[in-house]
């Protein structure tokens, strides 16, 4: 740079500086036009634009739930099938594991799914699921033995739901901000749908061609819409330059997410025991008829459907954590009120309320870790990390449920269970929002 005396002012050659970034009155970032702007970091990020292409990858998420949530939602219609038919000779809690085991898998191998999602290899995860799953699937129909079944359907598509489930929040929360909840919550109702789709069509299929054909049926659904996700889903933001462990270890000192965490690990280990239970509870204290029986999983999960929708969009107004702490409370209360029913109304009634408060509690979680993560590329391992720690319980909770059932019928018992964890988890996820923002009611997080 020169410049020139002229008496006692100078004057430079040099551009003049760039005016200085807007600040708020805190010196904290602010919004101007779709960007972030940080003055004391020197950083300006760009808000992704939610646009048509945007929820183009809502469509793949929604497939990619319904080929994974979707599927597992539906594996009541299974336990009741091999309780009472296929695998009879079999305990429920035996049963159970095949079911946990699907669950388990789809969490653990999350955990290394995150980091592998995070370093830019999207469309291998993709790719790999998709065969695992629909291989999975055709290998079940043509299972004989416990043990046959256990590999196809608990090992084999348990495989696939790891590889296929991350990428769904994950690629959804880069391409969108100020929506972020409801665009999750719009992708995560394709798990009502394959919830609702699976239990129809393998009930009605296995009564007119039989259990393997019924399998496969669903298998060429799985296929289709796995050719749907591997061609429409692409990631936004490149991958980091430097590498990824499985783990975040900043998240063993954030005590929120912690929380969360628990929150969530208990959440689920209560909502799954009514899904994988509530079809023989009715068939075994109600006066519910057999065909209504076959139908109340179904019930469960359409009414999830607005479940994931109506919470997800007041979310991003008053907060994931707020709402989803609301509707896991409301879930145990529920849960508890399945001992008191005992006629076909009750149960379809609790079973419907059940449904639309278990779909937002499902909807949630990933809008909810993304609160929690000030650092944005590591959604991928957080998200990872959460739902490994989660699928310890799912993997764990069914058996045990099957187990306080016993040959005697402990229904009471198993709903107790099932109660108390969800009201765990609402205590858990209460005391996360206070450690985070405090008590104030109206604060959102």
């Amino acid at each position: 740079m020169q410049s020139k005396e002229h008496g006692s002012i100078a004057i430079s050659d040099s551009p003049p500086d760039p005016p200085a970034p807007p600040r708020t009155d805190d010196g904290a970032a602010k919004e101007i036009d779709g960007q972030e702007n940080h003055p004391e970091e020197g950083l300006t990020i760009q808000r992704p634009k939610e646009d048509a292409f945007a929820w183009l990858q809502v469509l793949g998420a929604f497939c990619l739930n319904l080929n994974t949530w979707g599927l597992m939602n539906a594996f009541g219609v299974f336990q009741t099938f091999y309780q009472l038919d296929f695998l009879r000779s079999y305990s429920a809690s035996s049963i159970a594991w095949i079911g946990s085991t699907q669950a388990f898998l789809l969490f653990l191998v999350s955990l290394a799914a995150g980091p592998i999602f995070d370093r830019g290899h999207l469309k291998p995860l993709l790719c790999v699921g998709s065969v695992l799953l629909v291989l999975g699937t055709f290998l079940t129909s043509i299972g004989s033995q416990y043990w046959h079944v256990f590999l196809a359907q608990a090992a084999m598509t348990g495989l696939g739901f790891g590889c296929l489930y991350l990428p769904a929040p994950a690629v959804v929360s880069q391409y969108f901000h100020e929506s972020i909840a409801l665009a999750n919550g719009v992708a995560s109702t394709g798990s009502a749908v394959g919830g609702v789709i699976f239990p129809i069509v393998f009930t009605r299929m296995q009564l007119q061609i039989g259990f393997p054909w019924a399998v496969r049926v669903l298998g060429f659904i799985l296929l289709g819409t796995s050719i749907v996700v591997v061609a429409v889903m692409k990631r936004k933001t490149p991958p980091p330059a430097a590498s990824r462990s499985l783990v975040d270890r900043s998240a063993f000192r954030d005590v929120p997410y912690i929380l969360l965490n628990l929150g969530l690990f208990f959440g689920f280990m209560g909502l799954y025991v009514v899904f994988n239970y509530i079809q023989l509870l009715a068939l075994s204290r109600t006066d519910v008829s057999p065909a209504l029986a076959d139908y109340l999983l179904v019930i469960i999960n359409a009414s999830s459907l607005p479940g994931r929708l109506v919470p997800t969009y007041y979310a991003d107004k008053i907060g994931s954590v707020n709402v989803q702490t609301a509707v896991a409370l409301a879930s145990a209360v529920l849960t508890f009120s399945l001992i008191a029913a005992r006629t076909a109304p009750a149960v379809v009634a609790v079973s419907v309320l059940f449904g639309f408060a278990a779909g937002a509690f499902m909807g949630l979680p990933a809008a909810a870790v993304v609160a929690l993560s000030a650092d944005k590329s590591k959604i991928g391992t957080r998200l990872g990390m959460t739902l490994a720690f989660v699928g310890v319980g799912v993997l764990i909770s069914n058996p045990v449920a099957g187990a306080i059932l016993g040959s005697d019928g402990n229904w009471v018992g198993l709903l107790a269970w099932a109660g108390a964890l969800l009201a765990a988890s609402s205590v858990s996820m209460a005391a996360s929002r206070v450690v985070k923002v405090g008590f104030g009611l109206t604060r959102v997080l």
